[in-house]
């Protein structure tokens, strides 16, 4: 895609300035008005540093003012790295060190404030598109990356992904997740821009219940969320059936087919996984059937690479190997201060993953686990994906986690511990006597950390390093014999 975000600011208010561009908390902002915004703004932030070749750190909401003070960045020309702004300075410092900018801005309604500025419905001249923006990944097992991306690129594969889920300038996207993250950014944020749709954002932070009547009451008719919010929608109480939904969106951990099946009996539509990363953006979609294999969106392409280092061929359905991928607009993958992982990340120009899978036909990809979080026991191989499911399959079991501790840190002592979050009156006991029954004895975990319930990142994934850090505070536990 050639067009840039002022491009397409201008072009939705050329085209439909009444139409609503934004909704959040029952308050609207049209095309027109937002054009508006964005223009007050722009003189603002160009006095705060946010100028050609700057690189500007910006603390995001879900809101309208964090949208209207990114579309005015970077009219501006500046580099805007997006970070969440209910970080610690801590974490905001390290970020700040790695991309390189001085400071953060958090948005307001100050930053378009009455006064000078343009006309009504008129979209000042952009000074250029700077080449790149800055997207952070959540660094739950470590320290953050802030991943360089490609505005172009990241602007076509948010077309692209919007082609192929169907979306259309009537639609109601709700935006559920973190907007700085890449899944809400290209599935909600940009698809909004580059189709007319308009974009709500819903409550958060929210109770099920509160997020299922957002679902009902703003009418959308495209939801974006992560498969523990879809569950908790379903065991809230008050089912989220609206007669518009028509699609759903879910991302960022595996997708059950227990959890499709509720869900499609219980709304009527279809949960739709998708597959992404940071550095790519939407990967693969199930555009066709639900639990069946992903479509690869237009312009990212991918192969295998065997546990020999050879790269396969001739895939088919039934060869899996490490999945790399490449980008040909974007380039080959960069990280802002971390410039040899991106180098040790590549192989002849292609980026591993860290994912097993087939490509079962061309254009089309599954996603089986993750190579790197294989765990080595006595020379043996368990994948954590494996014991999860097990451990998901025993009565009294919620959730739960499989992994080895991180070299170095809290809970070093641990070689394989599952963090499991259960009902009242479960017993690890039980627990492991459900395992014996379904696992090979050296897959069972060594140690458990049995909890009410797993705490979770704002995109909805388990926070690791918080487990591995609260089982190194909690008082001193006697590690399991090992059945190997």
């Amino acid at each position: 895609m050639s067009a840039t975000l002022a491009d397409l600011l201008a072009a939705r208010t050329a085209t439909a300035p009444d139409r609503v561009a934004l909704e959040a908390r029952g308050a609207t902002v049209t095309w027109a008005e937002l054009a508006a915004l964005v223009g007050r703004a722009r003189p603002r932030l160009r006095r705060a540093g946010h100028a050609p070749g700057a690189r500007a750190g910006m603390l995001a909401r879900n809101d309208p003012d964090t949208v209207v003070a990114l579309l005015a960045s970077v009219a501006e020309g500046a580099e805007v790295v997006l970070y969440d702004e209910r970080t610690t300075a801590h974490e905001r410092d390290q970020v700040a060190a790695l991309a390189g900018v001085s400071g953060w801005h958090s948005p307001s309604a100050a930053d378009h404030a009455a006064g000078p500025g343009p006309a009504p419905g008129t979209v000042p001249g952009a000074a250029g598109q700077a080449p790149y923006l800055g997207l952070v990944t959540s660094g739950t097992g470590g320290l953050p990356k802030v991943v360089r991306k490609h505005w172009g690129a990241t602007l076509a594969n948010a077309e692209h992904f919007a082609a192929l889920a169907g979306y259309r300038e009537d639609d109601r996207i709700l935006c559920t997740t973190p907007l700085h993250h890449a899944y809400a950014f290209g599935v909600a944020v940009l698809p909004a821009l580059i189709t007319g749709a308009t974009l709500v954002f819903a409550p958060h932070p929210a109770a099920p219940a509160t997020l299922a009547r957002a679902v009902r009451d703003s009418r959308a008719t495209v939801v974006q969320s992560v498969p523990f919010l879809y569950r908790a929608l379903l065991d809230c109480g008050e089912p989220p059936a609206s007669a518009a939904l028509r699609v759903c969106v879910s991302a960022g951990e595996p997708l059950s087919a227990e959890l499709t099946d509720a869900w499609a009996a219980a709304v009527g539509v279809p949960l739709r996984d998708q597959y992404g990363a940071t550095e790519f953006g939407q990967i693969g979609y199930a555009a066709d059937t639900p639990g069946g294999p992903l479509r690869l969106v237009p312009g990212i392409e991918a192969r295998l690479r065997a546990p020999d280092g050879s790269w396969v061929t001739a895939p088919g359905p039934d060869t899996t190997g490490e999945l790399y991928l490449r980008q040909p607009a974007a380039g080959p993958v960069a990280y802002w201060g971390l410039p040899h992982l991106a180098e040790a990340g590549h192989v002849d120009g292609w980026f591993r993953t860290g994912d097993t899978g087939r490509l079962p036909a061309p254009g089309l990809v599954r996603v089986e686990g993750r190579t790197t979080r294989r765990i080595s026991v006595a020379g043996r191989k368990v994948d954590p994906d494996e014991v999860e499911r097990a451990l998901l399959a025993a009565p009294g079991v919620r959730d739960c986690r499989v992994a080895a501790p991180p070299e170095g840190g809290a809970g070093h002592g641990d070689r394989f511990a599952a963090f499991v979050a259960v009902d009242p009156g479960v017993t690890e006991a039980a627990v492991r006597r459900h395992l014996a029954r379904t696992l090979s004895s050296y897959k069972v975990p060594t140690r458990f950390h049995l909890r009410d319930a797993l705490p979770r990142t704002r995109t909805g994934k388990v926070h690791l390093a918080r487990l591995w850090q609260e089982a190194a505070a909690a008082p001193g536990q006697e590690e399991q014999e090992e059945n190997a």
